[in-house]
């Protein structure tokens, strides 16, 4: 396709924003195949250079439309300058973006262009880009943000996530755009190329079908969850001035879900720091005296064990037991600072109140009772399915507490729900979400959102949850569509070697 390289990349740039109303809160899932498919459609015939810069601009135009959120957390929130904040931004999404540009420019080195539409080079780009969408997950501690499988969470390929988590479905996605691009690319045997869709309609069919398995089952009695969302202002909430004012509205807001008649809340979720203090500077008496009686807190908090190290930590209060939580994967300039040599000017500039955190590394449990078994996860760590299905794999609830105040009225709380979904459905299990501004949710082990907060109010929730116990594919087998896709690369590489 003779199309000049200014006017290519314009037309990618453009698509690759387009992607973003896909995701949540837009929810436009249908979006994804024709920005997918004018990427691949350009892609076709290119060489690797000029390959590399039409996924660059793809990718800068996702990027920068849907993380624009972390201009909200750094300038409103952070009091970063206008200006550094929008650099930091176009820094970001500069590096993702070479996540999309990379497995487009191996393709093109792997399967080269010819004067015969090669098929092979759609095989080879599909299998890269969700190698590199797995990739993105941990490289320099990872940001699975925007990978393509969530944006069909409302749409019956979603079922195809216990069977293989977020990545099977952006392989569907990829393949499926890749054989709409050959087929209507091939001029001769244009019949002959159009049984290839046939086993992408097959696999649509069986993912519908797929909706009414239940890949988990009931354990023990049901829970009354009640979830409390206070919304405190992110402004005021470390100041020592207002710390009385908010333990009283939280504590109130817990009052009404335990003495509410005939539903009263066995498990009450505050949200991620929801208490401004330090667990050090609590006592037995201090939570005797906070809870209702007969009633279970799951909380976030910061636990400092010595004047060294200090956590982003999580305390479950259940029959009189404490069981804390020390948060795994930090937030890189938000809860911990790499490189300090090279960017502690940033944190000393910026005065965030906790942000120089600690990391814990060891398998953590909460229990309460006999059957409810937690699996915890603090603000993103539920983005990472891998981390995720490892530790919480043999939970019967998961539960997610969250600070999206720093994102403001933005994207973000959105897409972070939208990720809650996912690990839900991928392990079979109910998710519990409180997040301080919202939305906080109940979500089903099918990943159905049954009920949410309005955002920017203080509410709370009270809903019968039932544990669920058992394994699904992907809580057994974990990403093996990466590997699959890693091993069809590799194949086909090594064919062209040989050659």
């Amino acid at each position: 396709m003779n199309v000049r390289e200014p006017v290519r990349l314009l037309i990618a740039l453009v698509a690759g924003a387009s992607c973003v109303a896909a995701f949540a809160p837009l929810g436009y899932w249908w979006l994804v195949w024709p920005s997918l498919f004018t990427l691949l459609w350009l892609h076709a015939d290119l060489e690797p250079g000029a390959a590399f810069r039409l996924g660059y601009a793809w990718g800068m135009g996702l990027y920068l439309a849907g993380i624009s959120w972390i201009y909200v957390s750094l300038h409103v929130y952070g009091g970063m300058p206008l200006w550094m904040g929008s650099i930091a931004v176009l820094l970001f999404s500069s590096v993702l973006a070479l996540f999309v540009a990379a497995p487009l420019s191996l393709a093109a080195v792997i399967a080269p262009a010819n004067s015969q539409f090669c098929g092979s080079r759609l095989i080879v780009v599909s299998a890269l880009w969700v190698v590199f969408e797995w990739g993105k997950s941990w490289v320099l501690t990872g940001f699975p943000w925007l990978d393509l499988g969530y944006t069909q969470t409302p749409s019956f390929l979603f079922a195809l996530a216990p069977v293989g988590g977020v990545y099977l479905i952006s392989t569907y996605l990829l393949c499926s755009t890749a054989s709409l691009v050959f087929v209507c690319r091939s001029s001769a045997h244009r019949l002959r190329a159009a049984f290839i869709l046939a086993p992408m309609i097959l696999i649509a069919v069986a993912s519908n079908l797929l909706t009414s398995v239940e890949w988990s089952k009931p354990v023990g009695q049901p829970v009354q969850i009640g979830v409390v969302q206070p919304n405190t202002a992110i402004e005021t909430k470390w100041q020592p001035e207002y710390r009385d004012r908010t333990m009283q509205r939280l504590a109130s807001l817990t009052a009404e879900l335990a003495s509410d008649q005939g539903r009263a809340a066995e498990l009450v979720v505050w949200p991620e720091t929801a208490l401004a203090l330090y667990y050090q500077q609590t006592d037995r008496k201090f939570w005797q005296d906070l809870l209702p009686s007969n009633t279970s807190l799951l909380t976030g908090l910061v636990d400092s064990p010595d004047y060294e190290q200090s956590y982003n930590a999580a305390l479950l209060v259940c029959q009189g037991e404490h069981q804390l939580y020390r948060k795994r994967h930090l937030v890189p300039f938000g809860e911990y600072l790499p490189l300090r040599f090279l960017f502690n000017w940033v944190l000393e500039y910026l005065e965030l109140p906790m942000s120089d955190f600690s990391s814990w590394s060891e398998r953590q449990t909460l229990d309460c009772g006999e059957n409810l078994k937690i699996g915890l996860s603090i603000c993103y760590e539920d983005a990472f399915a891998g981390e995720h299905r490892r530790f919480n794999a043999d939970s019967t609830l998961l539960v997610n507490i969250s600070e999206d105040a720093w994102f403001g009225d933005s994207l973000a709380p959105w897409q972070r729900l939208q990720m809650a979904q996912m690990r839900a459905y991928e392990l079979a299990r109910p998710m519990v979400r409180s997040a301080n501004s919202g939305p906080s949710a109940i979500i089903s082990e099918a990943g159905e959102v049954l009920v949410e907060t309005p955002q920017f109010e203080a509410a709370t929730i009270n809903q019968t949850v039932q544990p669920r116990t058992g394994d699904t594919p992907f809580s057994r087998f974990g990403n093996w569509i990466v590997w699959l896709a890693l091993a069809v690369a590799l194949g086909l590489a090594g064919l062209r070697i040989k050659r």
